[in-house]
């Protein structure tokens, strides 16, 4: 038997010993890799909190609870959305300045709400402002849009996509409304906004802010003679029991947001993001196309059938209605001058 030479053993050794410290390199890494990858795996399991105004089974209700299952599903539970619907977490005020501090992380709120933290957003209450909503949204989902989210960046907020939130008519205990010299002297419920107040005593109107929780018992006590409600409103707060007459003038186009917190969005990787976007984007158009003008639908055979009478559009003065408000875009034009220009050659 030949004897190995000492260079053969100490080559044997050598190699033993690289082997074993590739082991120790590989085991490290791995390692590594295991505490990153479980890292991150827990940095991305969230539970966001989304307020709604809205009850559950109205159309806002219904979206953002497709939006949430479809979020859990896509995402195996990394993201997930606890709803509160109805109001619970306050009203739309209050729910965006809960999304600003991060009280909470998602809501859906209607602009008009939203222009109380950025003013920029006050216009789209105007008058008669869109020809159709199909123009409201090529609006809204073009520069006009694309400059509101800039303006609500600046308020902490992320807009992540406008939505339809109805047409609104005038509705009135029991007087129909034909042309605009029907409304002088109705009392009509509002907000407290400058532009619905403006916009109704021009139609002669006489205009009386009422928060939306006491509208019911004011119709019912006499307070106010009617509003300007969207179907939505109408049959989710139970109108139609009160008010009989309903005007389809759509006088104004109102839209919803679904917003949320600046950093609660940005701490998300960039494949939740896309993910987020996705699902919104294809509940955009399910909401556009399925959701909404479904229950326009089921609203007017709803409010048919407890005995309202819809005067049709095509029964009113319209255009008597829009040269009557042309003092609103007279008084505002230069504050919004910017957007309207844009809009009226859109």
């Amino acid at each position: 038997m030949r004897k190995r030479s000492v260079s053969n053993e100490k080559e044997g050794y050598n190699m033993k010993k690289i082997i074993v410290i590739l082991s120790i390199i590989s085991t490290l890494i791995l390692g590594a890799c295991g505490n990153e990858q479980s890292g991150q795996s827990e940095q991305e399991q969230l539970k966001l909190k989304l307020g709604n105004s809205a009850p559950e089974t109205d159309p806002t209700g219904v979206l953002v609870t497709n939006i949430s299952n479809e979020l859990a599903e896509r995402t195996d539970n990394a993201i997930e959305i606890e709803i509160f619907h109805g109001g619970q977490l306050g009203g739309e005020v209050e729910m965006v300045e809960q999304v600003r501090s991060g009280t909470i992380d998602m809501a859906f709120v209607s602009t008009g709400a939203f222009s109380n933290f950025s003013k920029d957003f006050a216009f789209l209450d105007l008058p008669f402002l869109f020809k159709d909503e199909a123009h409201a949204q090529k609006v809204l989902n073009g520069e006009v849009g694309d400059e509101l989210k800039q303006k609500a960046l600046e308020t902490d907020v992320i807009i992540l996509q406008f939505f339809d939130n109805g047409i609104a008519n005038i509705a009135t205990k029991d007087k129909p409304i034909y042309k605009p010299e029907d409304l002088k002297g109705v009392k009509l419920r509002t907000l407290e906004n400058a532009i619905f107040t403006a916009t109704f005593k021009t139609l002669g109107a006489s205009p009386i802010a009422i928060p939306y929780p006491e509208f019911y018992t004011s119709l019912q006590q006499g307070i106010v003679d009617g509003s300007d409600p969207l179907h939505v409103t109408m049959v989710g707060g139970k109108i139609y029991e009160l008010a009989k007459k309903l005007s389809k003038v759509g006088i104004s186009y109102r839209a919803g947001i679904l917003i949320i917190n600046k950093d609660t969005y940005e701490s998300l990787s960039n494949d939740l993001k896309d993910q987020f976007n996705e699902v919104i984007a294809q509940q955009y158009d399910i909401y556009k196309n399925e959701i909404y003008p479904e229950y326009q639908i089921y609203a007017e055979d709803v409010m048919t059938e407890n005995g309202v009478e819809i005067i049709e559009a095509d029964q009113i003065d319209i255009e008597a209605f829009k040269q009557a408000v042309q003092p609103v875009y007279d008084e505002f034009y230069d504050t919004y001058s910017h957007y309207l220009d844009k809009i009226m050659t859109n």
